[in-house]
């Protein structure tokens, strides 16, 4: 199964995120068959070195929202905007991706802070997706309130409405910055009257630290809080540290022993 994730070079935390690709990539080749694609908004590097060195495919990528992002940073004096979430936003044209470069009518992608504890693929083969699958976001039954930093992403069927969809987040951009960006985008977009038309995934295939320790868990996000951040909560990032508790600091730890081997 082919999996995706994206990443901007301009990005502030280019490099943090970077390593987090590292690790992401390091035990999806660790633990699971998944084939990893980078798409990517940017040039070489020693980062796009390191991805090609373990056969990671480079998609090279700028997101079709990028200069209305652009436009919106400069209205709200924030240049860093559209560095910052217009790699995000690539997940929305991966459907058009697939049909370009790959081969997949059934494809993952995931946000880049995830690490992988086992394979998952026979899983997310059986696992339903009319158009998308997804685990719950901070409550582990809240399927309506659902997360897409894990996605399991059926693209053909994600192709027809893509033309709508694309359409519908340029003319909300500056409306989904009140919940979650693009997120929202797929929240709001793919429902009717009957509510929403998302698959689901277990929690254990987007398993947060903060809901504490799983032995069942095959994904970790670390969704809120990084792995980077964890000396710095309490002086820059104090808004999430309600999210630094369960099992934060062990997951932590293992990462950065992760981060070691992937080097």
């Amino acid at each position: 199964m082919e999996w995706y994730f994206a990443l901007t070079e301009d990005s502030t935390a280019f490099r943090q995120y970077a390593e987090m690709v590292m690790v992401a990539v390091h035990t999806a080749r660790k633990v699971t068959s998944l084939e990893p694609h980078c798409i990517y908004d940017g040039n070489d590097n020693d980062f796009t070195a390191w991805l090609r060195k373990r056969g990671v495919q480079i998609i090279r990528h700028r997101s079709f929202v990028r200069d209305a992002l652009e436009e919106l940073g400069r209205r709200k004096k924030n240049p860093h905007l559209a560095a910052a979430l217009s790699g995000a936003f690539s997940r929305i044209e991966l459907p058009e991706i697939v049909e370009r470069d790959g081969s997949s009518d059934r494809v993952l992608y995931t946000d880049c802070d995830v690490m992988f504890l086992d394979e998952v693929v026979p899983e997310l083969e059986a696992n339903a997706c009319r158009y998308f699958a997804v685990a719950p976001e901070s409550t582990r039954d809240d399927y309506v309130n659902m997360n897409t930093g894990v996605m399991l992403m059926n693209p053909v069927r994600l192709r027809e409405s893509l033309p709508a969809f694309r359409d519908y987040v340029s003319q909300n951009l500056a409306a989904l910055e009140a919940e979650s960006w693009d997120e929202a985008a797929y929240r709001w977009f793919y429902r009717d009257e009957e509510g929403p038309l998302w698959d689901r995934l277990r929690p254990e295939l987007n398993w947060k630290p903060y809901w504490g320790e799983s032995t069942e868990a095959k994904i970790i996000h670390f969704h809120g809080p990084k792995p980077f951040q964890r000396d710095y909560i309490d002086s820059h990032w104090p808004e999430v540290k309600s999210l630094t508790g369960g099992a934060y600091l062990a997951e932590v730890k293992r990462w950065t022993e992760l981060l070691e081997e992937a080097r």
